[in-house]
């Protein structure tokens, strides 16, 4: 079967438009997106590659069981790449040619194109018709064995020197302590994918997709947090409103601000697991309307009408 199509300006390198044909949820994609990169890295260098000869009306690049094909299509200046399984050769080199005649209809779009990707939406119909029409697609996806895939991008990359291999091995080793001793998780996505690149360049593919899923489950980590602040933060107002309508005509200090204080405490907690600074200060708020008895009244006043104007928008604590 077909797995991608990749349309690149022959001169530049410059991605035009890309077609996947694989059975991939949203979650796999983002959970992989490292994975997809690597690939079409590897896509884009070929295309650039001085070696590649250009006057063969195809270049064939085996990866496994996959084959990357690569075609020049001089009249519109692109280089039309295919990633297949390998069995499928044969019926790819009678679509091809379907495929250069279709795209050559659209001549003028790809000779003036600006670099708005968007313009070439118009090939999805009739391209996605061509392939469906010409080759059988069976659903499946190169995230069936992405360490394969990757042994085999890696296996046409340069070797490192020892020392050079030696040294990214300290760095990478380096951050990998620094994320299992690191509580802020946005730090922790930097720091992985930072380990993610080191692991490219070792072609080692098991640390690569470890990290790869470990950014995917941070990512998800700062969406709960960030929810829980909104909840925290609506909570905030709510039982602090609750506490003073209750209070009636009685004296400020005689309000019950446990609930109001368990939300602001837990709003710096969540805080503090993405922001480094700026949480101690709802900390410390918390910690005085706990305390409300030390304070004057003027002074747990102004604190509770400072928490009453909390902004609701979880932006403004972020920024």
């Amino acid at each position: 079967m077909i797995y991608t199509i990749f349309l690149y300006q022959s001169h530049t390198g410059l991605l035009i438009y890309d077609k996947s044909f694989q059975e991939i949820s949203s979650g796999k994609m983002e959970m992989f997106s490292s994975f997809f990169t690597a690939i079409k890295t590897f896509v884009s260098e070929l295309v650039l590659d001085d070696s590649l000869d250009r006057s063969k009306d195809l270049t064939n690049i085996e990866l496994k069981n996959y084959s990357v094909l690569i075609t020049t299509i001089p009249k519109i200046n692109v280089d039309m790449v295919i990633i297949a399984d390998k069995e499928d050769i044969k019926a790819l080199n009678k679509v091809i040619p379907k495929l250069i005649k279709l795209l050559i209809k659209y001549e003028q779009l790809f000779l003036s194109w600006d670099g708005n990707r968007d313009e070439f939406n118009i090939l999805e119909q009739p391209l996605t018709e061509l392939i469906i029409s010409n080759v059988k697609v069976v659903r499946k996806s190169l995230l069936e064995h992405p360490d394969q895939m990757l042994k085999s991008i890696w296996a046409h990359k340069k070797q490192l020197s020892r020392e050079k291999v030696e040294n990214l091995i300290q760095e990478r080793d380096l951050l990998i302590y620094k994320i299992e001793n690191t509580a802020n998780l946005t730090r922790k996505v930097a720091i992985s994918e930072t380990v993610v690149e080191l692991s490219e360049k070792l072609k080692d593919e098991i640390t690569f997709l470890k990290y790869q899923n470990e950014i995917n489950k941070l990512n998800n980590e700062i969406k709960d947090v960030r929810f829980k602040l909104n909840y925290y933060l609506e909570q905030i107002k709510t039982t602090l409103n609750e506490a003073i309508n209750s209070l009636g005509d009685k004296p400020i200090h005689l309000g019950d601000y446990k609930n109001t204080y368990l939300s602001l405490y837990s709003f710096s907690t969540k805080l503090r697991l993405i922001k480094d600074t700026g949480w101690e200060i709802y900390r410390e708020l918390s910690s005085k309307l706990i305390e409300k008895d030390t304070l004057e009244d003027h002074e747990l006043s102004e604190l509770v009408q400072n928490l009453l104007k909390m902004s609701s928008n979880i932006e403004d604590y972020l920024n």
